[in-house]
């Protein structure tokens, strides 16, 4: 999936713009770690004359069976 850089940088600029209006500062923490994701993918990117990002999609979709002796879908379940 090609997703252009010009739509990630519209997302962060709304991301900007809701961390302005956030009525708390952990809303504002939370728009901000967007902000700094959204430039983590951007900058990800090895070409330097980047126009699309390009997000991998899964190949396959394995199910992991559990037995009948399994406490569950959980690792912390004991």
């Amino acid at each position: 999936m090609d997703i252009s850089v010009t739509n990630v940088l519209t997302k962060i600029e709304e991301e900007i713009a809701q961390a302005k209006q956030s009525s708390s500062p952990q809303a504002m923490r939370e728009h901000i770690y967007a902000v700094r994701a959204l430039c983590d993918v951007i900058l990800q990117q090895r070409s330097q004359n980047v126009t699309a990002i390009t997000i991998p999609q899964p190949t396959t979709t394995e199910r992991l069976d559990i037995d009948a002796e399994a406490n569950g879908p959980s690792l912390l379940d004991f």
